[in-house]
């Protein structure tokens, strides 16, 4: 099901709960990938749907095959996801988010994260992001924290 995206900032700028391991969350999951489908952006964290859950979908394109011209995409529900590991250099970049169309904000990102979640089968995983994917990992992680792109804005001296 497609669901409205949540643009009032005081409703973005509260913390989400932990997934207990016990709670179905498929049916978030799925809501979670329809309404990111709709909106055409990269990642998608529940509070964005007004769901004050600790869970995030990320789609993003990774290559494209030059003679079909189909995209590969990484593709990653994250659950109570914490980053462990990060690294120099900090990349400066416009960061946008569906919550605020149209809207970019200058943000410094790690370009290397290392980042401990469960998937959508509920397994623990580790998995490494470089680029754009760091990117947006950061990016859906902070929502999961109450933090939203005005949080990260960033001015050079």
């Amino acid at each position: 099901m497609v669901r409205p995206i949540v643009t009032l900032i005081t409703d973005l700028k509260k913390p989400c709960l932990l997934v207990e391991k016990n709670e179905n969350i498929k049916g978030l999951i799925q809501d979670l990938k329809d309404t990111l489908e709709k909106t055409h952006g990269l990642g998608i964290s529940a509070n964005q749907i007004g769901i004050q859950k600790n869970i995030s979908y990320i789609k993003v394109p990774k290559s494209v095959d030059q003679n079909t011209k189909k995209i590969e995409y990484g593709e990653y529900i994250l659950i109570n996801p914490k980053i462990v590991n990060k690294s120099n250099p900090v990349r400066v970049n416009n960061e946008g988010c569906i919550s605020f169309p149209g809207i970019e904000v200058v943000t410094r990102r790690y370009a290397f994260v290392i980042v401990g979640f469960e998937n959508e089968k509920r397994e623990l995983q580790t998995g490494m992001f470089s680029n754009l994917e760091s990117l947006v990992v950061q990016h859906e992680i902070d929502h999961t924290r109450g933090l939203t792109i005005f949080d990260r804005k960033w001015r050079a001296k």
